[in-house]
């Protein structure tokens, strides 16, 4: 039966009850809530286009582009974001602060780059140097999103929108274990690839004459090893006790 408690005169109430009733009455005052909050309680409920992508995702939420378009995860059996998020999240109707949405980001290159066995430090660095993390960014070539992927290598990719954080971050993170298998692990020849087409480094050989592209590979694997010393720092620092 479970535990009783009183309630007004001698009337008992479970005390289960009595929980979710408060619980139901918190989040009938919030906006969004009730969606939250049948998303975190039953998971399994997610789209398919959700559940395809990751099957460690626990919460989804839209991105804060302004186009509606975007989707992406808060939090991954590996990288859970807090509940204090989550509540900011419904209490902000929907809307993701800079700090949860990056924190999402983080846990999509985790998983992406485990998904397609590359270094996560290396789509870091590829973000960084593409869009700063800007995920609704366009070039002035046309190239969107995260990992900045042109039209023609969207759809090569099976990305159905490059506006997309977590299509977006697979395409890209697909194509460089693409680029690296073609060029036999040679990072300074993927790199010139995802910079200036394959077509382009075939042609010329080698990296393509090119000053962006020249630029361009330094900076990456400058981004790279920052990244790869921040990860070093920070499992020594977890592994002191």
């Amino acid at each position: 039966m479970g535990a009783m408690i009183k309630r007004g005169g001698d009337s008992l109430v479970n005390v289960a009850t009595l929980s979710n009733e408060i619980l139901s009455g918190i989040i009938d005052r919030i906006p969004n809530a009730r969606a939250m909050h049948e998303r975190i309680m039953n998971p399994q409920t997610q789209t398919p286009s959700q559940s395809n992508v990751s099957e460690t995702s626990t919460v989804s939420i839209s991105g804060n582009s302004g186009n509606g378009r975007t989707t992406t995860s808060i939090g991954t059996s590996n990288n859970p974001v807090s509940f204090d998020a989550i509540f900011d999240y419904i209490a902000n109707s929907g809307q993701v602060d800079n700090d949860v949405l990056r924190r999402a980001i983080e846990a999509e290159i985790d998983l992406a780059a485990t998904r397609h066995n590359l270094d996560p430090s290396l789509v870091r660095a590829v973000v960084r140097a593409e869009s700063n993390y800007r995920h609704d960014v366009v070039s002035r070539a046309g190239a969107m999103g995260l990992m900045q992927l042109m039209p023609g290598t969207a759809e090569f990719l099976g990305v159905e929108d490059p506006f997309d954080i977590r299509q977006n971050i697979d395409g890209g993170t697909r194509y460089l274990r693409m680029l690296l298998d073609m060029f036999d692990n040679d990072l300074t020849l993927a790199l010139a690839a995802y910079n200036a087409g394959q077509g382009n480094v075939r042609r010329h050989g080698g990296v393509p004459p090119f000053q962006e592209t020249i630029n361009y590979i330094p900076r990456v694997k400058q981004f790279m090893e920052e990244y790869m010393l921040l990860s070093y720092k920070t499992a020594l620092e977890d592994s002191r006790f």
